[in-house]
């Protein structure tokens, strides 16, 4: 069991790290969303703290990556009251719960106690390392996978697709066929200052720099035999690119501010929702890394062009939910899959997995049906704000478990994966009562 205790502010990260450390567990710490996501990369931590304002990446960011690393970890965020609308936009992330700053040591300690007693690790990256479909577009981006595994080169992959559609999904797939056993390496391009860019892809030596207190391995080094994913590489500064070339061409390169070669061995994806060639175009894209990465292209097209797909999505998505719910639900209802057909889909497979998980929550019956569906889905005009939105339903699935299991806090706590002093607040926050 290990706890990340992540906050810039530092006399709160050490009372933190003091107070948790006495419950005999691994703690570690980290001072900014950039350190947090390289510890959470090279360790498993079963819960994390996470604080939203922070320097050279921010709380939000940071939960995003590390959910692409680990869906399993409890990931509780922390903010001031005046940023709540941050912390809503952290638990559609994927945040566990938040707590609103200034808050109690001990109160905190209890519940990373609580979390530990109800915590398992339940790794479900499996769901997230294939393509669901039997339309010619999917079956395309099989067939060409399997002939990637089956040449065995280290060449440029680039993965084309809008937001949502799994683009880290195909590189996970490339991983496990082409890789498996070996390191599997994702950043994502845009979440990364500029100017720390370089340092975090290839490493520097102790006193490159006037920060470089130590050597750090990159992340181009620790991906070696393995695969190494940039995401959304549109948004690699025009420098960086170029460094990038070089390393392609060469299939080696050195740390900042040392002398010894390193050779790169991995196979390289790349994947971007945008036009490269427009880009290049434009001037923002080298022209020269763009044919370099395009080696070997796949186009994963948008939800709303493969809506044959659509049944065996939500099939499978029912499945999984049913896992992790301890639920029975068989299908959906006439209405609702008229809605699905109908909707555009602009967030993608992923928007839809987020609807099933939704409707998966309230549902009581071995159907799901349209009544908890969002308004995007329907013709109605009203839009709740989004933090209206939460609480209704936050306040409604407590209120379930409570109604459920009688009353008995340990056990509603429990199937609503909390603390009983985290059921007790919300209680309190809502004013329910038996």
């Amino acid at each position: 069991m290990r706890v990340l205790v992540v906050d810039d502010e530092k006399s709160i990260r050490l009372s933190l790290y003091m107070s948790i450390k006495k419950l005999g567990v691994e703690v570690d710490e980290a001072a900014d969303g950039l350190e947090a996501v390289r510890r959470f990369r090279e360790k498993k931590y079963s819960i994390v703290l996470l604080d939203i304002k922070m320097p050279n990446m921010d709380g939000i960011e940071a939960l995003k990556q590390m959910r692409q690393i680990s869906k399993s970890s409890t990931i509780i965020m922390m903010t001031h009251l005046s940023e709540v609308r941050l912390a809503v936009e952290a638990m559609k992330a994927g945040a566990s719960e938040y707590f609103t700053k200034p808050f109690s040591i001990e109160e905190m300690t209890e519940i990373v106690k609580e979390t530990m007693a109800l915590h398992h690790d339940a790794d479900d990256m499996s769901d997230d390392k294939i393509m669901i479909g039997h339309s010619e577009a999917i079956n395309a981006i099989y067939k060409k996978v399997d002939k990637i595994s089956e040449v065995k080169v280290k060449t440029s992959i680039l993965v084309y697709g809008e937001s949502g559609t799994g683009k880290e999904m195909v590189a996970r797939m490339i991983s496990d066929k082409c890789a498996s056993g070996k390191p599997y390496v994702a950043i994502n391009c845009a979440a990364i200052p500029v100017h720390l860019q370089e340092s975090e892809l290839f490493g520097h030596e102790r006193g490159a720099f006037s920060d470089a207190k130590e050597k750090r391995i990159g992340l181009f080094e620790h991906a070696m035999d393995g695969v190494m994913f940039l995401d959304e590489i549109g948004e690699m500064s025009l420098d960086l690119q170029a460094k990038l070339l070089r390393v392609i061409q060469e299939r080696q390169f050195r740390r900042i501010g040392g002398n010894q070669v390193i050779e790169f061995n991995a196979l390289l994806v790349a994947a971007t929702n945008k036009d490269l060639k427009e880009e290049v175009e434009k001037g923002n894209f080298r022209k020269d890394l763009y044919y370099r990465l395009n080696i070997i292209p796949i186009t994963i097209p948008p939800l709303r062009e493969r809506r044959m797909d659509l049944d065996d999505l939500i099939k499978h998505f029912i499945s999984h939910f049913n896992r992790v719910f301890g639920k029975t639900v068989k299908s959906v209802s006439p209405e609702l899959m008229e809605h699905f057909i109908e909707y555009d889909w602009p967030g993608n497979v992923r928007e839809l997995k987020n609807i099933i998980e939704r409707l998966m929550i309230f549902s009581e019956s071995d159907e799901l049906t349209s009544v908890e569906l969002p308004y995007e889905l329907t013709d109605t005009s009203h839009k709740d704000s989004e933090y209206t939105e939460l609480e209704r339903a936050e306040q409604e699935a407590v209120l379930r478990a409570l109604s459920e299991y009688g009353w008995n806090i340990t056990r509603a706590a429990e199937s609503l994966n909390i603390s009983r002093l985290t059921l007790r607040r919300k209680i309190d926050k809502y004013g329910l009562k038996k």
